[in-house]
């Protein structure tokens, strides 16, 4: 093999590890839309996810509970799975979405905050009170754009 072979296929190996468009037979942002059109796997649990995004509905909570007797805190951080292109909607919205968060978070007893079960029911309330904020200012189709609500953070003290 000449050297200017050599070179040639250096080039070319070149170009087609750095994703040059002249080289490949689709353009690279092509190749992303031809990935996404294939089917999912069933079996694959993350399978249709990678569209989903998490957005912090930040800063941390921080708030009393249980009003009787001492005072208890709780802390929380909260995230949620949204489609793409809500994160907008829960922007323009976040002062009133965490109003409804901290009013919910307040009005708890300290047995709704200790046990398992407690902590998954507020989790499914505090994910309602952001579907029903986006659908009381916004539409439906914003609301159903929330898949889910998580504690990335849960500290309680009493």
């Amino acid at each position: 093999m000449t050297t200017s072979t050599r070179h040639i296929i250096a080039l070319l190996t070149c170009c087609l590890l750095a994703g040059y468009p002249g080289i490949l037979p689709f353009e690279s942002n092509q190749w992303a839309a031809h990935a996404a059109s294939a089917p999912p796997d069933p079996d694959d649990p993350a399978a249709g996810m990678s569209g989903l995004i998490y957005y912090t509905l930040g800063p941390s909570f921080v708030t009393n509970y249980d009003g009787a007797g001492r005072l208890k805190y709780l802390k929380a951080d909260v995230s949620v799975r949204v489609e793409p292109g809500t994160a907008p909607f829960l922007e323009r919205h976040l002062p009133y979405i965490r109003n409804r968060l901290v009013v919910l978070f307040s009005a708890q007893l300290e047995e709704n905050l200790t046990s398992t079960q407690g902590k998954e029911a507020l989790r499914r309330q505090a994910m309602d009170e952001v579907k029903s904020a986006l659908l009381l200012l916004e539409s439906q189709e914003v609301a159903d754009r929330i898949m889910n609500l998580y504690f990335t953070s849960f500290v309680v003290q009493n």
